[in-house]
């Protein structure tokens, strides 16, 4: 059951650093820089950590993390588990596979938020 909780918790927070992605391209759309990375980059991190915050605190009597080491595996487990919500994702939007830059991006953008939250709930 232990494990089962991990990676739904790994699952759940995939699909919403995913959804801050997402969100931080509607910003940049709607802000009508010339800078893709900068705005979306940057409104992606600050959506995440919202979303993500929501989720560990506000939501904590469901996602039923209680010591620093689920923490650490949850965060652990998203690194590896994001791809498996992405790559069917962006398969069904685009119609074809992403590439490991794509995935490598993504991951580079986890690490920094994952470090932060492990700081901040550990």
């Amino acid at each position: 059951m232990q494990t089962v909780k991990l990676v739904l918790n790994a699952l759940v927070i995939g699909a919403l650093n995913l959804t801050s992605f997402v969100i931080g391209f509607w910003i940049f759309k709607l802000s009508a820089s010339g800078e893709q990375q900068l705005v979306q980059g940057a409104a992606a991190m600050l959506v995440a950590i919202a979303l993500v915050v929501v989720w560990l605190v506000v939501f904590r009597k469901i996602n039923r993390l209680e010591i620093e080491y689920d923490f650490i595996k949850v965060f652990l487990l998203t690194f590896l588990l994001t791809p498996v919500i992405f790559v069917p994702a962006h398969f069904v939007v685009t119609g074809y596979l992403t590439s490991i830059e794509n995935i490598l991006a993504i991951a580079a953008c986890q690490f920094p938020m994952s470090c932060a939250f492990e700081i901040v709930f550990s």
